[in-house]
């Protein structure tokens, strides 16, 4: 309002020829300073609001590239981890198979477990559309896994060898032993099959290395089982068992192979000598 009158007055002053530029000049400058120095004051801050405002947005979105920068890297690492341990697994497998060429095989991957029996039955992604049948031993670069029991066109059950159904012919590789048993999954322990129907004073020692005996047509003679971690003796029996550690690790099973051909001979049973007396030497038939 001050500005405005002040104005006004100096209109009249100049139509009646009364104005001085200096002292008019003056008047103003002292009148209106307060005002645009309170004007000043207000443009300067939001001047300084704006630029602030802009600045804190132009950080947030760095930021949120930041971020995203970060989440893409760290996407990247783990993409690159599980191909690492894939070429890892899959270079244990084709080592496996160059070391094996008695033994045609089909590599499957695992694509789902039992739910009603988690650790001894999985199913894969091959089936009979890939040559596997039923009774087909499976195995891993590090032994021997199962044998598959049912079969579909793409898909397949296997059977593990902890399953308590399980039984599997065995061997101790020992040299000096070379005692034959069953190995079968054992449902109380179910991570520690046992090798069962041993004489009490059969060679067996812990730290024994416990492979397939071939008999029974199903596994090839020499896949390796376990490693013997303790030895039982049965109460009130002239048996005793030993307890093994698988040598396949079934909580972390993600490929195997199916041995679809085996071009190992199938051991065989010699046949039992006969115990009656023979005929004297010299003696008329």
């Amino acid at each position: 309002m001050v500005a405005v009158f002040t104005v006004f007055l100096m209109a009249i002053f100049t139509s009646h020829g009364q104005y001085r530029f200096t002292i008019t000049e003056q008047i103003v400058t002292t009148t209106l300073a307060p005002v645009e120095s309170i004007a000043a004051k207000i443009g300067y801050t939001l001047r300084q609001f704006s630029t602030s405002a802009g600045q804190l947005f132009t950080v947030y979105q760095d930021n949120q590239n930041l971020r995203a920068e970060i989440e893409q890297l760290r996407q990247n690492d783990i993409n690159l981890t599980e191909i690492m341990a894939e070429n890892a697994r899959l270079r244990a497998i084709l080592d496996y198979k160059k070391a094996a060429p008695q033994f045609d095989f089909v590599v499957a991957a695992v694509i789902a477990r039992d739910p009603g029996t988690w650790t001894n039955i999985i199913v894969i992604n091959r089936g009979s559309a890939d040559g596997l049948a039923k009774d087909m031993p499976v195995v891993t670069p590090q032994g021997l896994a199962g044998n598959v029991t049912e079969v579909y066109a793409h898909t397949a059950k296997v059977q593990l060898l902890l399953d308590p159904r399980s039984a599997v012919g065995a061997l101790v590789q020992r040299p000096e032993s070379r005692v034959a048993g069953i190995v079968e999954g054992n449902g109380t322990v179910p991570m520690s099959p046992r090798m069962i129907n041993l004489a009490r004073d059969a060679d067996i020692l812990k730290g024994d290395k416990i492979i397939t005996s071939g008999f029974g047509g199903i596994y090839p003679k020499g896949l390796l089982i376990g490693e013997v971690v303790d030895v039982v003796n049965e109460a009130g029996g002239l048996l005793k068992y030993a307890v093994l550690k698988p040598s396949v690790d079934f909580d972390r099973l993600e490929e195997v192979m199916v041995i679809i051909r085996s071009r190992e001979p199938v051991p065989t049973i010699p046949p039992a000598v006969s115990s009656a007396p023979g005929k004297p030497k010299g003696a008329v038939p």
